[in-house]
């Protein structure tokens, strides 16, 4: 089974500051969770606002961003349903530490704030990331899939709100796994007829239900690029889940005393490889 990644947007456009338009996108987040595990699980989401003006609009735009409870609230928590009685609780916040004062909600102290400057441009954007916490050792729940659907609201900088737009939360509860953390790139800098190999690595995460068996392996663990042979190996090819976020490196290295290809003085190239994660 290939894992694949998938960002839900929605766009929600609206006027501001004469003819300033904005708008917003957040991502859908999807949460790997096991109730019996006592580790808080943390998953992170993106929120982007992009704005344009016309020549001669303020060259600045600011704007606060807030969430409400979600269409399951109760009692000012957020909770994720499966049906009436099945649900798990969790929080939204802006950044970490996981406490009240950092909680993303819509009112003054919990909003994101920001100004965007546009400078001799026309357009402007901003983007940054947001949590989704839930607490461990909550009380088990039928096994299967809980969502919620929380409302993003813009505001200028005087509060007042100019679009709104929604994005879902759904906590599988499943034997199944995530790639809590995708990788990065794997980063190269070689000389030709270097004495030394180079290395570079990138770190990922995965996070499986608790005594899940899961198996990673990349679809190639050697190449050449610019006529540099290099080669790839995962930290460990294999893991059992606990719940939690186990953390793994993607190693590469590039032999010593290779000539390459490279006709000028730097050279760049890219190679795309696939990570699968099996369970």
């Amino acid at each position: 089974m290939r894992l694949l990644a998938a960002l839900a947007l929605t766009l929600s456009a609206s006027r501001a500051l004469a003819v300033i338009t904005c708008t917003t996108t957040v991502t859908a987040v999807t949460v790997v969770y096991d109730p019996t595990s006592a580790t808080a699980n943390v998953t992170t989401g993106s929120y982007t606002i992009s704005c344009t003006r016309a020549l001669g609009d303020p060259s600045t735009f600011a704007w606060q961003l807030g969430v409400n409870d979600g269409v399951n609230a109760g009692a000012g928590t957020n909770r994720v349903q499966r049906s009436p009685g099945q649900r798990y609780s969790y929080d939204t916040y802006r950044t970490s530490p996981y406490v009240a004062g950092n909680l993303w909600g819509d009112t003054a102290a919990t909003r994101f704030t920001g100004t965007l400057s546009f400078g001799a441009a026309l357009t402007a954007s901003t983007s940054a990331p947001f949590d989704i916490v839930l607490a461990g050792s909550q009380t088990a729940q039928p096994a299967g899939t809980y969502t919620d659907t929380v409302t993003a609201t813009l505001r200028n900088g005087a509060g007042t709100a100019i679009g709104t737009t929604a994005f879902t939360v759904t906590v599988l509860t499943t034997n199944t796994c995530q790639l809590s953390v995708p990788p990065g790139n794997v980063n190269f800098n070689y000389t030709s007829f270097q004495a030394s190999a180079a290395s570079a690595s990138t770190s990922l995460g995965v996070r499986c239900t608790t005594a899940l068996p899961y198996t990673m392996a990349l679809d190639a663990t050697s190449g050449t690029l610019l006529g540099l042979a290099y080669s790839l190996s995962l930290s460990s090819a294999s893991g059992t889940g606990t719940g939690a976020t186990q953390t793994y490196n993607i190693n590469g290295s590039i032999a010593a005393s290779q000539s390459g290809s490279c006709g000028s003085g730097t050279c760049t190239a890219s190679q795309t490889r696939t990570l699968t994660l099996t369970w």
